[in-house]
């Protein structure tokens, strides 16, 4: 762990502990730090210097050895206080001293927490707090808010309230001892939210929402704590007279508190608001927005004047680590984009920019749980969109056919919605400069053929300076060599020209026209390519939402995107919404294009795709057929659209039985694409994938193996870990290893499968629950009957959940349980799931 990582984890232990009673605080401490012992050192020597000093936790300091607070505080242990008898002591606040206590009378045997003023605070402004607490905790009856139950006077005429023990920890602490993922996080957050909300409704104001007054319970329940500095809106005038200082020392904890609270404005909702956005930056990127040394000054002059980075921005490999994710990289780009800017959106300096409430902050984490498009994504400036582009690494994962036919549709209809004389002046440009390009090329080559990718780097390095005074020219032949790049697996190189023409579309024409959309949909591509799914699904629909603002929903923009958007809910196994999605933009492309467009092909294969999914397989092969003849009509051979078309026939075919047709169909395809654009292409490495898959089916396990290595080859190079093409290899490898009975092989290539898919496409997946399926297989071939067992029935539930009971992939593994009660020797359980397969299927 690096210094700074040090420091971030020093810190977390500090706000865990700095309230607590001296004995507990290393109890708890030492529980935390799980053995370190110099952390440890390194958190108590933050907790001696913020006592010396005044600092966050001040009243800590009343409980050094020998103080008479702690003294006198410790002679109630033991002593009964109304019903109650006192148990032990938990800790000193700002206004009072908490203790562990249980009711002593027959009425019940609870543990509770007592909370009483101290002796020293007995001042009418400390009582004031008090009764208000009170009154509040008696309005407040949420099951994410401490309750309050009970009340009284101490013998000496000290108040008392007595509350709902919570035994459970920050939530910051909680999540990172389980290393919860990001999702997860978002989750547990929005129980925070709730209670927050349930205050608000009630007029109350926190004013102090900071992790350690946020616990969780072992079983996952948020108690948010400690309305002693809350406010009661509207019903208190005398409230903001109050002091939120003693002695010059901040009540409230000023690395959660909003600008206008650290200036010692009136406050409102939106205050809490942003408290309650540094603690979600804190739960997602490790760290606070404003992370200074244990100085309130410091902390109060950054609130009030430093800048804050995104939270993908500052994420960490410690981070990263603590959130299951792979490494910084991933967590950043699970951060970027969507939770950038709902967090981004909690922290404005300016309070009416932030949420108008917490509801809606809520709301929106929610729509980005459930991959809807989310509200602060929406009304962008320029500004804001360019920081978003910055932010955001690609990735992704349909075909070359689906990602180059919608750029193309996408320029088409650029070229449409410019004014006919600017886009011919443009055009021209942009044909000057290339055939400039081939003039100054060939003479160096001495007489050999330029490759494509030679010519588009000679490109990129002239286009930033020849056509800098012509951004218009630049943007286009940035989206032409970003689209050039796209088309033969450069996705790095793609990226960075496709990201540099939306910069310039966005100076150009502003966060909301026509090339913006245009200039998004290629990005988001570039994101389909590389299987990265979560901001492909984003920044689709952030595209679409800025077409269907200012063109026609039958427009042909909003046809392609409509049509993107399909095959990102394909590939994220909502095949109903890829069906319907996908029919509205045939419907559309129909009308436009009519039925012989390659346009419309492209969208016909993608609605046939969909329905093979659900396992309507008559409707899906007419479809394809139907697109392929188009295909075969408009181009000569040999042709990469031919080859497509083949490859999605030749699938639906194989997964209805008809082996000798798709056999035939595999093998042109995968020699086409290998002649047309080599074997590093991803193209080729899905069709070898797919052939793989149909020569394992026929019992051609050492052939299927040998083009199973093939795409693991590219692993790392033209194909990165996440892409879809490398967890099927393996799992498509360790099938033949197996039969080739080379089990312990075989086991490591199926779990590495399974770990990949858990990891890029998520835990709750189809394809995750499939993969386990396959390794139930490989249990039942080792004859490890009893896990085999477990995993298949499992899987049969999850399918069947997930798919229904009739898709093919449930059907597959309802086999694989009948294989295996067929070698324990139990036929009548294997008849039970026999019966299960519909007659003639294969």
């Amino acid at each position: 762990m690096d210094e700074s990582g040090r420091l971030r984890r020093a810190r977390a232990l500090f706000d865990a502990v700095i309230d607590l009673e001296p004995g507990v605080r290393r109890a708890q401490l030492g529980a935390l730090a799980e053995g370190d012992a110099a952390l440890q050192r390194d958190v108590l020597a933050l907790v001696d210097e913020s006592e010396r000093t005044g600092g966050p936790g001040f009243a800590s300091r009343l409980t050094e050895p020998g103080g008479e607070v702690r003294a006198d505080a410790e002679r109630l242990v033991g002593q009964r206080l109304g019903a109650y008898d006192i148990v032990r002591l938990i800790g000193l606040g700002g206004m009072g001293v908490v203790y562990e206590g249980a009711r002593a009378d027959d009425q019940y045997r609870k543990r509770v927490a007592i909370k009483l003023v101290q002796g020293d605070l007995h001042s009418r402004p400390v009582l004031a707090r008090f009764r208000r607490e009170r009154q509040i905790l008696a309005s407040l009856q949420h099951r994410n808010i401490a309750t309050l139950l009970d009340g009284g006077v101490s013998p000496d005429g000290r108040p008392f309230l007595v509350m709902e023990h919570v035994a459970g920890e920050p939530i910051t602490a909680w999540c990172d001892r389980r290393s919860l993922g990001v999702e997860k996080r978002l989750a547990l957050f929005r129980q925070v939210c709730e209670a927050v909300r349930h205050a608000h409704r009630n007029l109350v104001i926190h004013r102090d929402i900071k992790p350690g007054n946020i616990l969780v319970t072992a079983d996952g329940d948020v108690k948010l704590l400690d309305f002693g500095v809350a406010k009661i809106l509207g019903a208190d005038p005398d409230d903001d007279g109050m002091p939120l200082t003693r002695g010059g020392v901040r009540v409230f904890t000023p690395e959660y508190a909003s600008p206008e609270q650290v200036r010692g404005e009136t406050l409102t909702t939106a205050s809490d608001i942003y408290s309650l956005g540094v603690v979600l930056y804190e739960l997602l990127a490790g760290r606070r927005p404003h992370e200074t040394a244990v100085s309130t000054a410091m902390t109060e002059r950054a609130v009030l004047e430093s800048p804050i980075a995104p939270p993908s921005a500052v994420a960490t490999e410690e981070a990263a680590a603590a959130r299951g994710a792979r490494d910084a990289v991933a967590l950043r780009r699970q951060l970027a984009g969507e939770v950038d800017s709902i967090v981004m959106l909690a922290l404005r300096p300016e309070p009416e920019l932030r949420w108008r409430s917490v509801d809606a902050f809520s709301d929106d984490i929610k729509r980005h749980l459930e991959r809807q498009p989310v509200e602060a994504l929406r009304d962008w400036r320029g500004y804001q969109l360019r920081k978003f582009i910055e932010r955001h690494r690609a990735a992704a994962s349909a075909t070359a056919l689906v990602v180059v036919a919608l750029v193309a549709g996408a320029i088409a209809t650029g070229i449409e919605a410019r004014q006919a004389r600017t886009a011919q002046a443009r055009a021209e440009r942009v044909s000057d400069f290339l055939t400039g390009l081939l003039q100054s090329v060939r003479p160096t080559t001495g007489g050999r053929d330029v490759p494509v990718s030679e010519l588009l780097d000679a490109a990129a390095k002239r286009v930033g300076t020849e056509m800098a005074g012509e951004p218009g020219v630049q943007a286009e032949l940035e989206t032409v060599i970003g689209q050039s790049d796209l088309a033969l697996g450069r996705l790095d190189e793609a990226e960075r020209h496709l990201r540099a023409a939306l910069a310039i579309q966005v100076r150009l024409t502003g966060a909301r026209s026509v090339e913006v959309a245009l200039a998004l949909s290629n990005l988001g591509g570039v994101y389909m390519a590389r299987g990265d799914l979560e901001p492909a699904d984003s920044i689709v629909r952030l595209s679409l939402g800025i077409a269907r603002s200012i063109r026609s929903d039958r427009d042909t923009l909003v046809a392609a995107l409509l049509d993107q958007l399909g095959s990102v809910a394909h590939d994220q196994g909502n095949f109903a919404l890829a069906e319907s999605t996908h029919r509205e933009a045939l419907e559309i492309r129909t009308r436009v294009f009519g039925p012989n467009s390659d346009r419309t092909a492209l969208t016909m294969t993608n609605v046939a795709v969909a329905l093979g999914e659900q396992g309507r397989w008559a409707a899906a092969e007419s479809l394809h057929r139907r697109a392929l003849a188009v295909f075969v009509r408009n181009h000569p051979e040999p042709s990469t659209q031919v080859a497509d078309g083949e490859n999605a026939l030749a699938t639906a075919l194989d997964l209805q039985g008809k082996y000798d047709e798709a056999g035939r169909l595999y093998a042109d395809v995968l020699a086409r694409r290998e002649k047309l654009l080599g074997r590093q292409h991803p193209d080729y490495a899905f069709t070898a994938m797919n052939y793989s898959m149909f020569l394992f089916d026929r019992g051609h396990f050492d052939e299927a193996a040998s083009l199973t290595r093939q795409v693991l080859a590219l692993r790392g190079r033209s194909l990165p870990e996440s892409h879809p093409a490398i967890a099927a290899s393996l799992q498509t490898l360790g099938r033949c290893l197996d039969r080739l009975g080379r089990h312990d092989e075989a086991q490591h290539a199926l779990e590495e499968s399974l770990a990949l898919r858990r990891r890029y496409v998520g835990p709750d997946s189809w394809l995750v629950a499939s993969s386990r399926g396959v390794l139930g297989e490989h249990f039942t071939l080792t004859r490890d009957f009893p896990r085999a067992e477990r995993l298949l029935l499992d899987v049969d539930a999850s399918l069947s959940r997930e798919l229904g009971p009739s898709n093919p992939r449930t059907l597959t593994n309802v086999r694989r349980i009948v294989a295996l009660y067929g070698a324990m020797g139990r036929p009548d359980r294997a008849d039970l799931f026999r019966a299960r397969i519909p007659a003639g299927t294969p």
